[in-house]
C-alpha cells in the first residue's frame, strides 16, 4: 500500500472519531454549576446525598408509573404491608432494603433546570421513593439512566440539584411485595435420617423407596430397598443412592407467585402432576447426635461416619410437595397444608419425579461375598454341589474359613480355585428389563444358586429367554430383568471345574 493511500486511511479514522466525540458531547447530557461547566467528584469519591438510620425508619413508600407499588408500615416494631396487616413479612428482608439509604449517595450532581428535566427522565419519574424516618420524610424521584458511568437521575424533596444517585438506590427498591413476604419453610434434611420417599406421578410411574432394617434389605449392603413401581422390592443402588437423596435434602423455593391463593387450579395444583413425600427425623430438642463407631457398609468406601440418633430421641417428620404446571425453565409448586405458590426449577423438580427404579437399583444379582455367608447350594441340569462355610483359626495358608462341598473339606491351599465360579457369579449384572412379549421354549433353571445367609436365603435361578443372549433371572421371585447369556454359562463352566474337588 502507497504512503499516500496509508495517509488518507488514517485522516478518515481521525475524522470519524472527531465526529463520534462530537455526537456524545451534544447528545448525552451533562452536569452543570453555575458557569455552565459539569461539577463532578474526584475519581473515587462521592457525594453524600442523605444518611438515614435505618433504625428510625417507620415507613416506606414506592411509586412506579404514578401508582404506588409498595407501601410498608413498622408498628410496635414490626414490619407490615400498609394495606395488608395480616400478611406476614420477612424482617430480615424488609431491613435488608435499608442499606442502601445509610448513606444516599451520587457520583455527581447537575444544576436542576425546569425547562430541561424531560432530559433527564425526571418530568415523569420511574420511580418515587419515599422514606419516612422519625420526624422527616425524605424523597427522591429517580429518572433515566445515567450513560456511560451508570446510575440514575434523581432529585431530592428539595428539588435545587440534580444527582446521578448510585445504581444501588433504584435496584433495591425495584421489587414487587411477594419479594417480602414470609415464604413457608423448606426443611434441611439430613440424608442419612431420611426413612422414607414417595413420588406420585399422575402421567408416569410411581416411585417409592424405604430404609429397610438388616432383616428386610433385598442386599445386604443396600439399606434401602426400592418398592414401587415393581410387585417386587429392589435393591437400591450402593452406589449411586446418596446422590439420589440429594435431590430431597436442600430444596429452596425459586419466586413467590401468590401468596394465599384462592385458586390453586390455574397453577395446576388442584390435581397436581406430582406428589413428593419425605419422611424423616431430627433429634428431639436437647439431644445431640453422635457418630457411630464404624460406619456403615454403604458408608465404608469413604471412610466416613454416621451421626445416630436413638429411637427414643427422634422427632420424625414429613415433608409433602405438590407439583404443578409447568412455566418457561419452573414449576409452580406449593407445601401441603399452604395455598402459597412458588416456583422451583425444571433441574430440582425432574430429579426428584422422574426418577426410574431400573437406573437407581443396585445392578448386582447378587453382591455378598462368600466369606460372608454360611454357604451356598448350586444345581444345573442334574448336579447340586452343596458349599458349607465355617469361621476358624487362620492356618499357615492365610485362611480362616474352613469350606466343604458335598460334605468333603477342601484343602485351604485349594481355596482360590474353588472360590472362582462364586467370584464369577458374584459379578453378574442385571443388564436390561425383560420383555413379557418374549415367551422361552422352556422354563426349567439353566442354573440356581440358594445363598444362605445368616437370617435367610436368598434364592437365584437363571432362566431361559431368548436362546441367543439373556437369561432371565428370578431372584426370589423378582424376575424383571435379564442377564447376559455367556457370563451365565462361564459360571456354569467355572462349577462343573470344581466337581472333582470332591
Amino acid at each position: 500500500m502507497s504512503k499516500k493511500k496509508k495517509n488518507l486511511f488514517t485522516l478518515l479514522g481521525l475524522s470519524a472519531l472527531l465526529i463520534v466525540c462530537l455526537v456524545l458531547y451534544f447528545v448525552v447530557p451533562k452536569s452543570k454549576d453555575t458557569d455552565g461547566d459539569e461539577t463532578e467528584t474526584t475519581a473515587g469519591e462521592e457525594i453524600t446525598v442523605d444518611e438515614i438510620d435505618s433504625s428510625t425508619i417507620t415507613g416506606v413508600e414506592i411509586q412506579k408509573e404514578g401508582k404506588t407499588t409498595l407501601s410498608l408500615l413498622k408498628e410496635e416494631e414490626v414490619w407490615h404491608l400498609t394495606e395488608d396487616k395480616s400478611i406476614p413479612l420477612d424482617e430480615e428482608s424488609v431491613t435488608g432494603l435499608f442499606d442502601c439509604l445509610n448513606p444516599v449517595k451520587a457520583a455527581k450532581t447537575v444544576e436542576k433546570d425546569d425547562s430541561k428535566l424531560s432530559d433527564y427522565g425526571l418530568d415523569h419519574p420511574v420511580m418515587i421513593i419515599n422514606v419516612t424516618a422519625g420526624d422527616t420524610t425524605y424523597q427522591y424521584h429517580l429518572g433515566i439512566a445515567v450513560p456511560v458511568e451508570g446510575g440514575y437521575y434523581g432529585l431530592t424533596d428539595t428539588g435545587d440539584k440534580i444527582y446521578c444517585f448510585n445504581e444501588d438506590l433504584y435496584t433495591t427498591f425495584d421489587i414487587s411485595r411477594n419479594v417480602l413476604i414470609q415464604r413457608d419453610e423448606l426443611p434441611d434434611i439430613e440424608e442419612n435420617y431420611m426413612t422414607y420417599l414417595l413420588v406420585e406421578n399422575k402421567n408416569g410411574k410411581d416411585f417409592e423407596a424405604k430404609a429397610a432394617d438388616e432383616e428386610e434389605r433385598v442386599d445386604q449392603y443396600s439399606d434401602w430397598n426400592i418398592t414401587k413401581p415393581y410387585a417386587e422390592p429392589l435393591a437400591a443402588s450402593v452406589k449411586d443412592w446418596s446422590t439420589i437423596l440429594e435431590s430431597f435434602t436442600s430444596l429452596s423455593f425459586g419466586g413467590l407467585v401468590q401468596y394465599k391463593a384462592a385458586d390453586l387450579s390455574k397453577y395446576g395444583l388442584k390435581d397436581p402432576a406430582s406428589v413428593i413425600t419425605v419422611t424423616y427425623y431430627e433429634a428431639k430438642e436437647g439431644y445431640t447426635p453422635k457418630a457411630t463407631a464404624t460406619p456403615s457398609q454403604s458408608d465404608s468406601s469413604s471412610g466416613t461416619e454416621k451421626e445416630t440418633i436413638p429411637e427414643k430421641y427422634r422427632d420424625y417428620k414429613t415433608l409433602k410437595l405438590y407439583v404443578g404446571n409447568k412455566k418457561g425453565e419452573n414449576y409452580y409448586v406449593c407445601l401441603k397444608g399452604s395455598r402459597n405458590v412458588y416456583t422451583m426449577t425444571e433441574g430440582t423438580v425432574e430429579s426428584m419425579t422422574k426418577l426410574d427404579a431400573y437406573a437407581s437399583m443396585d445392578h448386582s444379582v447378587y453382591s455378598t461375598m462368600a466369606t460372608d455367608i454360611k454357604g451356598y447350594d448350586v444345581t444345573y441340569g442334574n448336579t447340586t454341589l452343596k458349599v458349607t462355610r465355617k469361621d476358624k483359626e487362620k492356618d499357615e495358608n492365610g485362611s480362616s474359613n474352613m469350606w466343604t462341598l458335598n460334605g468333603n473339606e477342601i484343602a485351604s491351599e485349594k481355596e482360590e480355585d474353588f472360590l472362582k465360579p462364586y467370584s464369577a457369579a458374584y459379578l453378574l449384572t442385571f443388564t436390561s428389563k425383560a420383555k413379557e412379549s418374549v415367551k422361552p421354549k422352556s422354563k426349567t433353571p439353566v442354573l440356581t444358586i440358594v445363598y444362605h445367609e445368616n437370617n435367610r436365603d436368598v434364592t437365584v435361578r437363571y432362566l431361559p429367554y431368548d436362546d441367543t443372549n439373556f437369561y432371565r433371572v428370578d431372584k426370589n421371585g423378582m424376575d424383571y430383568f435379564l442377564v447376559d447369556k455367556l457370563s451365565v454359562d462361564d459360571v456354569i463352566t467355572k462349577f462343573k471345574e470344581i466337581e472333582k474337588l470332591q
